[in-house]
C-alpha cells in the first residue's frame, strides 16, 4: 500500500530492507582496547593467525618476485601500496574467528578458512572485485606517473633511487606518487576498512557496508586516520623486514579492525545476522 505523509507520496519499503547501520563515536580508549582484543584473540588461535599471515607474506613475496622477473622493479613501491590494499579481505577467517570467540562458539576450520561464502559470498566476492580493480587502476597511475618523468623505459631500483635523490625533478615525482597514492590508499581505506568485516557479519548487500563504512570513518576522521597511519607504519616495518614479520603483525592487527568495527557499527540485529 501506498502511504501519504503531509501531501508527499511514500513508497514502502521492500520486507526485506536493511538501513544503513548508525555509526559510534570512538574514543582513543577504544583504539587502545581494539589492539589489546586482537591480540587476545591471536593468542587463542595462534596456529590460524599464523597461516593467514604466512600465506599473506608468501603472496607478497611472489608479487615482488614476479615484477622482477617481468623486469619491472620501478613498480615494486606501487605494487607494495596495493598489496596493502588488501589486509582487509586477506584478514576475513581472522575477523570470523573474532566473531565466534565473541559468540562464545567454537573456532572451526571449515569456517575460518571458507569464511567468504557466508551470506552466500557474492557479495563479499564483489568487494574483492572491487579491489582488485582499485589495485590496477593504482598500478597504472603509477606507470602513467613514471612515464611521465623517466619515460617509458623501466630502471632498476638503484637507478631510480639514484634519479629521485638526485635531482630535483625525481624529488618532484617522489611528491607525486605519493600524494597520488595517499589519496588512493585513503580512499580505498574509508571504504573498505569496515565494509569487509560487516560482509561477514551481517547479510547486507556491499553498496550498505561501503557506505556504512565511510560513514563511520568520516564521523571518526582523526582517529581513523591515525589508525591507518598506524597500521601502515606496522605494516610497512613488517615488509622491510622482509615481509616475514606479516606472519605476526597480519593476525593481531586483523582481528583488531574486528574489534574496531564491533565498537564503530556495533552488532545491530538485523536479517541474516546470525
Amino acid at each position: 500500500m501506498v502511504a501519504f505523509h503531509e501531501g508527499e507520496r511514500i513508497l514502502p519499503l521492500p520486507a526485506d530492507y536493511v538501513p544503513v547501520p548508525t555509526a559510534r563515536r570512538l574514543t582513543n580508549h577504544d583504539l587502545q582496547e581494539a589492539l589489546a582484543d586482537g591480540w587476545a584473540d591471536f593468542k587463542a588461535a595462534p596456529a590460524y593467525g599464523l597461516a593467514f599471515g604466512g600465506i599473506y607474506a608468501l603472496l607478497g613475496l611472489g608479487g615482488l618476485l614476479a615484477l622482477t622477473m617481468a623486469d619491472q622493479p620501478h613498480l615494486m613501491f606501487p605494487a607494495i601500496t596495493g598489496f596493502l590494499l588488501f589486509g582487509p579481505f586477506a584478514a576475513l577467517g581472522l575477523y570470523e574467528i573474532s566473531r565466534r570467540r565473541q559468540l562464545g562458539r567454537p573456532v572451526e576450520p571449515l569456517k575460518v578458512f571458507f569464511a567468504f561464502r557466508r551470506h552466500g559470498g557474492s557479495q563479499i566476492g564483489m568487494l574483492g572485485l572491487f579491489l582488485v580493480f582499485a589495485t590496477i587502476a593504482w598500478l597504472k597511475i603509477a606507470t602513467l606517473i613514471y612515464a611521465l618523468y623517466f619515460g617509458p623505459a623501466p630502471m632498476e631500483v638503484a637507478q631510480l633511487w639514484a634519479a629521485v635523490t638526485g635531482s630535483f625533478a625525481g624529488l618532484r615525482f617522489a611528491a607525486t606518487g605519493i600524494i597520488a597514492g595517499g589519496l588512493i590508499a585513503t580512499t580505498i581505506f574509508a571504504l573498505s576498512v569496515f565494509s569487509v568485516p560487516m560482509l561477514l557479519d551481517r547479510d547486507v548487500d556491499v553498496v550498505t557496508a561501503i557506505l556504512a563504512s565511510l560513514r563511520a570513518v568520516l564521523l571518526n576522521l582523526p582517529l581513523m586516520l591515525a589508525w591507518g597511519a598506524m597500521v601502515a607504519v606496522v605494516i610497512g616495518f613488517s615488509i622491510a623486514a622482509g615481509l616475514l614479520a606479516l606472519i605476526i603483525t597480519l593476525p593481531w592487527l586483523g582481528h583488531a579492525t574486528w574489534h574496531l568495527y564491533v565498537r564503530a557499527l556495533g552488532r545491530t540485529p538485523v536479517p541474516g545476522a546470525e
